[in-house]
């Protein structure tokens, strides 16, 4: 017991040894007095500070041993698109941050390597949202939820282009934090393959951290819930109240379909699941879908009705959400097959092997299930 006790204080001496001092310091054009507030992950924990204005300059200190983004913002105006910017803080740096009010996304940032590739990262995204201007400003006001997602049909060029940004970036800069910090975001949209390439590239200085082990967790994940892993068996009770087990279903194929009555993709090709599932049903298939709607019943039961939906399995993802301990996912079905984007569908073969992996694209399901069943 006591040679743990000495590990351990050994461990925690040499983690605090690790923590160098940085330096947030700069101005503010436009305001002279007011709070501004910097929230980053620390060493131990989440850390919130703040710091007065005065003529218009400010100053934030503090310790880390990594590099840790950072959301600098206005206490007037907490965090949003005007008076609020990210920022990387890095051990043993001092940042000199140039901010104008009402304009905090454009911030200049000097002393700072990090901050000089992260300025060239957004400065390449800005270009690309300038193009789309007129449709970014209609997709944030708009608040029903078929014309967003209309919206968002007609902007899939611009999540293409401002995607490429941050892949061109990674590949530019395959050892940078940055890089670690932005691969966390594109997880549903590179394969599983291009994913741990990167993952790769990044070397055991980023992989070794917290968000470094958090994005091999992601990438295990989508690995599992990809063709030729074996699917994760799950349990629980369907929609009527009875035991549902993907094990029981062994000897048949299996079409997860993961959803949610919120998601209007999801609810538009359900017309299309009717027909696939009455064309397939009695040759040795069954559909199980599993609903991201754990946090409201009512909604999902109703989306059942209304889509006329319930001929096949439905069940619940199993998230959990406690105010106080956060996010449960110990019988998470989502987490267990790498689910980030609704829809996605698995298919599943007798043997219990997953052999497909599909978005909210028709055509490719469509050829497999096809073939599968000719």
């Amino acid at each position: 017991m006591r040679k743990h006790l000495i590990g351990l204080f050994v461990l925690l001496a040499g983690q605090a040894s690790a923590q160098q001092p940085f330096t947030l310091k700069g101005t503010v054009k436009g305001l002279q007095n007011g709070v501004l507030y910097l929230s980053y992950e620390g060493p131990a924990a989440r850390v919130k500070d703040s710091a007065t204005l005065q003529n218009g300059t400010f100053q934030f200190s503090g310790r880390l041993n990594i590099p840790s983004v950072g959301y600098l913002m206005l206490k007037e105006d907490t965090r949003n698109e005007n008076n609020s910017t990210m920022v990387v803080l890095e051990p043993d740096v001092t940042a000199d941050a140039q901010l104008e009010y009402g304009q905090f996304r454009k911030a200049v940032f000097k002393g700072s390597p990090l901050n000089r590739q992260y300025m060239a990262l957004n400065e390449e995204k800005r270009k690309v949202e300038q193009k789309y201007a007129k449709q970014l400003d209609s997709l944030r006001t708009e608040k029903d939820h078929e014309k967003n997602a209309a919206i968002r049909e007609r902007l899939e060029p611009f999540f293409k282009e401002s995607a490429q940004v941050d892949i061109d970036f990674f590949n530019k800069y395959p050892q940078s934090f940055i890089t670690l910090f932005y691969l966390r975001f594109h997880v549903s949209s590179l394969s599983l393959q291009e994913q741990e390439g990167y993952y790769k590239r990044l070397g055991t200085k980023w992989q070794e951290t917290a968000m470094g082990k958090e994005l091999k967790k992601e990438i295990e994940n989508l690995r599992a819930g990809s063709p030729g892993s074996l699917a994760k068996v799950f349990s629980g009770k369907d929609i009527n109240g009875q035991p549902l087990n993907l094990a029981d279903f062994k000897g048949k194929y299996v079409l997860l379909d993961f959803w949610a009555s919120w998601c209007v993709p999801c609810r538009k090709g359900n017309p299309h699941l009717i027909s696939l599932y009455r064309k397939y049903k009695d040759r040795g298939i069954e559909f199980i879908s599993v609903s991201d709607d754990d946090r409201n019943h009512d909604a999902w039961r109703k989306a059942v009705e209304k889509d006329g939906i319930g001929m096949w399995k439905h069940i619940l993802r199993g998230l959990r959400y406690d105010p106080e301990k956060g996010f449960d996912r110990t019988n998470d079905i989502s987490e267990g097959f790498g689910i980030h984007t609704l829809p996605t569908k698995i298919l599943i073969d007798p043997q219990g092997k997953i052999i497909g992996r599909y978005s909210s694209e028709e055509g490719p399901l469509d050829e497999m299930l096809a073939s599968i069943f000719k």
